[in-house]
C-alpha cells in the first residue's frame, strides 16, 4: 500500500489530501478494518465497503445504502441506478463459469487444418495481429489463439 501524491486544490486555503492505491481485495479489506475506529466523515462508507467485500450484502443492497447516505447529505456523490444482485463472491463465481462457458465454446468450432495453416501464415509471415486475423477469417478471438496454438 502506497499513498499517491498529495496534490494543491485550487481554493485557499488548502488542506492536504492523500490517496491511497490498493490493488488487491485483501489488502483493502485490512486497511479498511484498521483505519474504521480512526476515521469520522467517511467511517459509513467504510463500513458498507466492508460488509459488502465481506460477502454479508448484495451489490444493490451497497449501492441502496451509498444512494441513501448521498440523499441524506453525509456523502456527496450522484445517485447510482444499477443493477448488481449478488454478493461479491457470487458475482465473481458466475463470471469465472461464464468465462469458461466462453472458453468451451471456442473449442467447439471446428476449424479445418488448412484454414489453420492459413492462419498461422498470415500471422507469422504477414504480421497480423489477433483482432486482424478475427476479422478476416471470421473467428473469434479465443479460435484465433487455439489455432496459431496448434502446429
Amino acid at each position: 500500500m502506497h499513498t499517491g501524491r498529495v496534490g494543491r486544490d485550487t481554493k485557499e486555503p488548502w488542506q492536504p489530501a492523500y490517496r491511497l492505491d490498493i490493488t488487491e481485495v485483501k489488502s483493502v479489506l485490512r486497511a479498511a478494518r484498521a483505519m474504521l475506529p480512526n476515521v469520522v466523515k467517511k467511517k459509513e462508507d467504510l463500513r458498507i465497503a466492508i460488509t459488502y467485500l465481506d460477502g454479508r450484502i448484495t451489490g444493490n443492497e451497497a449501492i441502496a445504502m451509498f444512494n441513501h447516505e448521498a440523499r441524506v447529505g453525509r456523502r456527496r456523490g450522484k445517485i447510482r441506478n444499477v443493477n448488481l444482485p449478488f454478493t461479491r463472491q457470487e458475482g465473481l463465481r458466475l463470471s469465472q463459469l461464464e468465462n469458461a462457458r466462453k472458453g468451451r465454446a471456442a473449442y467447439a468450432v471446428n476449424v479445418s487444418p488448412s484454414v489453420q495453416r492459413q492462419i498461422r501464415a498470415d500471422h507469422r509471415e504477414g504480421r497480423l495481429g489477433h483482432i486482424k486475423l478475427s476479422r478476416k477469417y471470421g473467428y473469434s478471438l479465443s479460435v484465433i489463439r487455439r489455432a496459431l496454438g496448434k502446429r
